[in-house]
């Protein structure tokens, strides 16, 4: 049996090369929310690239947890190899990085990792030829290919052509949560496409795209209340004390609490 993972979002990139440079590059990360994990216990450290999607696994062990309160989390200390190190860096930096994106069809259910390597800046790379197909679409053409492409595919198409593609992005059944929840938090994202997210009840129901809606200003009152319901108790608990999360978002969740 496979040893279980925590995972580890950010905010945006920024955040996650400030978290390198005074955790992640010594071997240990916090990750907050409630667990049932015990100490000392063996677990992969997953993080999860603000910007990519890309998730990058990391073998750990459980050196503190806290089950209640504010600060309720786990602290965890990985295993610095040198390859690992490597690893680490090329994905703080988005370089030549080793993307693992996580699939999780049901929230809570077994994970699959899948692998790709992508070495966009290396002369005759596969990968390189890609990007440079997909930069020379028509506009026709990146609504097909994001609707029916591949998850390298997709990935560098939203590099390239962003907003443009989202809509077409959302249309894909392929699209896998991490991707569903990066498209979720963006600020810029047009009212009826956070609409849309909200309204599908399979991607409703992952924790990561829950928490990218209550963050987006963007969404409406009515899509606030349903992501609220959609919540655990015991996350729809931590909301009011999330001071990432709109006012409006935490007063609606005090008041569903009260209710």
């Amino acid at each position: 049996m496979s040893p279980p993972r925590v995972f580890l979002h950010y905010a945006d990139a920024a955040a996650l090369r400030a978290d390198h440079a005074a955790n992640l590059a010594r071997g240990r990360a916090f990750v907050p929310g409630a667990t049932e994990l015990r100490l000392r216990e063996a677990c992969e450290l997953v993080l999860v690239h603000p910007d990519t999607g890309a998730a990058l696994c990391l073998g750990a062990e459980l050196v503190h947890v806290q089950r209640e309160g504010d600060g309720a989390g786990v602290g965890v200390a990985w295993t610095s190899t040198p390859e690992d190190v490597e690893r680490l860096r090329a994905f703080v930096e988005d370089a030549v990085a080793e993307l693992e994106v996580v699939e999780d069809d049901e929230p809570g259910g077994e994970l699959e990792v899948v692998e790709e390597v992508e070495e966009g800046a290396r002369a005759g790379d596969p990968s390189a030829h890609m990007h440079e197909r997909i930069r020379r679409l028509t506009q026709p053409e990146q609504q097909r290919l994001a609707r029916g492409g591949s998850l390298t595919e997709r990935t560098m198409l939203e590099r390239v052509f962003g907003p443009s593609v989202w809509e077409a992005l959302l249309q894909n059944s392929r699209l896998t949560p991490p991707e569903v929840a990066r498209i979720a938090k963006k600020g810029t994202l047009p009212k009826p496409l956070v609409e849309q997210i909200a309204a599908n009840a399979a991607w409703l129901g992952v924790p990561e795209v829950q928490r990218a809606l209550l963050s987006n200003p963007r969404s409406s009152s009515s899509v606030v209340a349903r992501v609220l319901r959609a919540l655990s108790k015991g996350d729809l608990s931590r909301v009011p004390q999330q001071t990432a999360y709109p006012m409006a978002v935490r007063l609606a969740a005090k008041k569903l609490l009260k209710g």
